[in-house]
């Protein structure tokens, strides 16, 4: 089970996985990080525009707070969009993995059955011709 394991972390090293989930953290952090700011300052926007008597001013902090919230909606995508890649990337070497380790018990399992245990190709099956059978029938 550890060479599996091993076998697998060498498999990733060499496809420079790590690269691409570092870059991928790191805009997935972007995304949050916008999220939280959106909503704090359309909030702070918000508030501020209930204190203005002027309506030019009331009307230019709506549209900063409604510009914050668009800021957070990017950012809930940006950082859905790298949280389901780091997931999916995740998701596919555990597949690759277990499809491998599924092959290796059919392999082993075929090598067993084998005389000696020599893994070649089985022999064909023999296939006697059927006397028994008639012309097809329309």
């Amino acid at each position: 089970m550890n060479d599996r394991i091993e076998r697998l972390k060498s498999d990733a090293a060499e496809l420079n996985v790590s690269k691409g989930a570092a870059r991928d953290g790191l805009w997935q952090t972007a995304g949050a990080i916008a999220m939280g700011v959106g909503v704090v300052l359309a909030f702070v926007a918000y508030q501020l525009s209930l204190g203005k008597d002027d309506t030019r001013d009331i009307e230019s902090l709506q549209i900063l707070a409604v510009a914050m919230l668009a800021l957070a909606v990017v950012g809930a995508a940006v950082f859905l969009r790298y949280s389901l890649a780091r997931f999916l990337r995740f998701w596919l070497l555990r597949q690759l993995y277990e499809g491998q380790s599924h092959i290796d018990q059919v392999v082993a399992a075929l090598g067993e059955r084998e005389p000696g245990g020599a893994a070649g190709p089985a022999p064909a099956p023999t296939v006697a011709p059927d006397r028994d059978r008639t012309a097809p029938t329309s």
